[in-house]
């Protein structure tokens, strides 16, 4: 059984069908949340999670909560500008039938994949308030938190978590994929389809097939994706940013517009 490992969407509908021509054989997919927001086409992704069936599980994240809920997403201090004004400007593209679907989804799961043990939520599975959508956890976090979870979820043989939340305290990357191995359970972080922070602009996942999981990176044709900006009535400020983010693949507080000999170099459009 070969199962696609999603995460972190968010709203850009090109990376996400890049992702799906790559791997159109999958058995199974399983999509960590994050749908919606950031992006300019959230529709688009959401109807595609509603058209999914079974074996394949779509988890809830924070800005899929926030969408249907209309409440603030719960984002990291530096994000919060943005994911306000894409939040306003996308979210009434939604129909009201999409919104409560991302409010139905859960945003933890455990499963049983063959003879494998599952646990996938979007953020971390466990946290004090027991709440999986607002941990701020990584790769670089003590041990003992991540065997907190792993105890608590009775060592499963997977844990398919986004722990890619920005942590102040650890320095953890957001959207950057991970895979390590904690005693017995493999802990994978696909990373971000629609929104990479690593430097690497490629859409990012991950496939899990005869036992073995692996992560892919993936070109895909990102100024159609900027094109769908167009359409938002959005700040030239907000675009710029994301923009900036999405051909760079970094986080828009530190993304610095290539120049265009730069852009020559890579082998990239060139836009003035």
């Amino acid at each position: 059984m070969k199962s696609l490992i999603l995460s972190d969407i968010h709203a850009n509908w090109p990376a996400l069908q890049a992702v799906l021509a790559a791997e159109q054989d999958a058995d199974q997919i399983l999509c960590l949340g994050d749908l919606v927001n950031y992006g300019p086409q959230p529709a688009e992704c959401v109807a595609w999670a509603m058209g999914l069936n079974a074996p394949s599980l779509v988890i809830q994240g924070n800005h899929d909560r926030a969408f249907a809920l209309e409440t603030a997403p719960h984002c990291a201090p530096a994000n919060q500008r943005l994911a306000a004004a894409m939040q306003s400007v996308t979210s009434h593209l939604l129909t009201p039938e999409m919104k409560r679907f991302l409010g139905k989804l859960q945003p933890l799961l455990q499963f049983h994949s063959g003879e494998a043990t599952c646990v996938a939520c979007h953020s971390h599975a466990t946290t004090e308030k027991g709440e999986p959508l607002d941990a701020h956890f990584g790769e670089q976090n003590p041990k003992w938190s991540w065997e907190s979870d792993i105890v608590l979820r009775d060592h499963p043989d997977m844990l398919f978590v986004l722990v890619g939340h920005p942590d102040l305290l650890f320095r953890a990357i957001t959207h950057t994929p991970m895979k390590k191995r904690w005693g017995d359970t493999l802990a994978v972080n696909p990373g971000s389809v629609g929104l990479p922070t690593d430097g690497d602009p490629r859409a990012a996942y991950a496939v899990w097939q005869d036992g073995e999981v692996t992560l892919h990176r993936l070109a895909y044709d990102i100024e159609h994706t900027v094109r769908a900006y167009d359409a938002l009535n959005l700040d030239a400020r907000i675009k710029e940013q994301l923009v900036e983010s999405l051909r760079l693949g970094t986080r828009w507080a530190h993304a610095k517009a290539p120049e265009p000999a730069e852009l020559e170099k890579r082998g990239e459009p060139c836009h003035a």
